[in-house]
């Protein structure tokens, strides 16, 4: 049970044996990060992040743990994916303000990318058909910036800039005290976790429950079918954001009767056999820094006052079904990591400043058990 909320905090914070009876272990030893100073009302001290380096080894042992021996290690959230497929994104900061055209909006450019259509669910076998949280990761290739990671020398001249999404606008923790609250009562089990869920339905204040719902209860008929969002802020210069793609698929499709576990993968490999799609993609200035707490990331900005731009179009070109087969292990092998943007462009608050300590670690540790190099641009060409 423990290992089981552990991996669902996983799944929207982030969207083994030996001889003698020794069970093999992973760590990430000599990967180390460092946090940005706080700025526009940020919140971090030594408590919070003593607090994150603890969960952060919480993951750690409950990911080691859940590792059959002699098996890859898969990731902790989101191991299952329908397909790494080619694509192209497109900005047009046309409908910026000059003081936001910075990092990735600074000019009207185009990257090759690559997207990661997956479920949140621990289990990867878990069948399609099931309601679950579904995650879109993209990575863009030779940006001409230096991302934070490359900043603060954890990666090494990557060039890539990634973005970690999934089809919910909220994130079920508002931040790092609600976190810690959450995962003392995972420690506690059963019913310290059903004492903090009641508390939190009879909280108006405290969005937990709905959003949860919401993010786990979604049925999909195609990843391509849906919008994905980023859910917490990210910098955007002199104030704060969020983003979004938007589907450009008008044909929806339902969930078969009787669906294959996969289906999912092969509904995704079969439309793009015969056709592209695309994604439009959309930021959203935080016009009301007031009501909008960048450091509450329950909180579902208004766009009346704060609307959504288009700044871009993620384009998703006709390829075949063995092309995209093929990128499945370098796919696995690879991680996506929301600080892998320009400080200009950075996440922002503590929820994500914990997910600096906990992605960076975890992915090391997986590459390092499954004894894997991090795939570069050219292993999906």
């Amino acid at each position: 049970m423990k290992f089981l909320l552990l991996f669902l905090v996983a799944t929207l914070l982030l969207s083994c044996g030996g001889p003698n009876g020794t069970r093999k272990t992973a760590s990430a030893d000599g990967v180390s990060e460092e946090q940005p100073p706080t700025e526009q009302g940020e919140v971090w001290s030594a408590k919070e992040m003593h607090s994150a380096r603890l969960i952060r080894e919480q993951f750690r042992n409950a990911l080691n743990a859940s590792t059959p021996e002699g098996e890859e290690m898969k990731r902790d959230a989101h191991p299952k994916h329908h397909g790494c497929v080619k694509a192209k994104l497109t900005i047009d900061n046309t409908k910026l303000k000059d003081e936001y055209k910075v990092g990735l909006y600074e000019n009207n450019s185009s990257y090759n990318a690559l997207i990661r259509f997956s479920n949140g669910d621990p289990n990867h076998k878990k069948a399609d058909a099931k309601s679950d949280v579904r995650g879109m990761a993209v990575k863009l290739f030779d940006v001409p910036y230096t991302s934070y990671l490359e900043e603060t020398g954890v990666d090494e001249n990557l060039k890539v800039h990634d973005f970690v999404f999934m089809n919910s606008p909220e994130f079920f923790i508002k931040d790092p005290k609600h976190y810690g609250k959450f995962m003392d009562s995972v420690e506690s089990g059963g019913l310290g976790v059903a004492f903090f869920a009641v508390g939190a339905f009879f909280n108006p204040k405290d969005k937990f429950i709905t959003i949860l719902r919401k993010a786990f209860g979604m049925k999909v008929g195609n990843p391509l079918d849906i919008d994905y969002h980023s859910a917490t802020p990210y910098k955007l210069g002199p104030t704060s954001s969020k983003m979004k793609f938007v589907s450009c698929k008008s044909n929806k499709e339902k969930v078969p009767k009787h669906a294959p576990d996969n289906f999912l993968r092969n509904r995704l490999a079969h439309y793009l056999d015969k056709q592209g799609t695309c994604f439009d993609f959309y930021i959203q200035p935080n016009n009301d820094k007031k009501k909008n707490d960048i450091e509450n990331a329950q909180q579902k900005w208004k766009t009346r006052k704060s609307p959504f731009i288009k700044v871009g179009r993620l384009e998703v070109p006709q390829q075949s079904k063995k092309e995209i087969v093929a990128r499945d292990q370098a796919c696995q092998d690879m991680s996506f990591n929301p600080w892998r943007a320009p400080s200009e462009n950075r996440p922002m608050g503590g929820v994500n400043r914990i997910r600096l300590e906990v992605y960076v670690k975890q992915a090391k540790m997986r590459q390092n058990y499954n004894d894997v190099e991090y795939p570069g641009p050219s292993e999906f060409k």
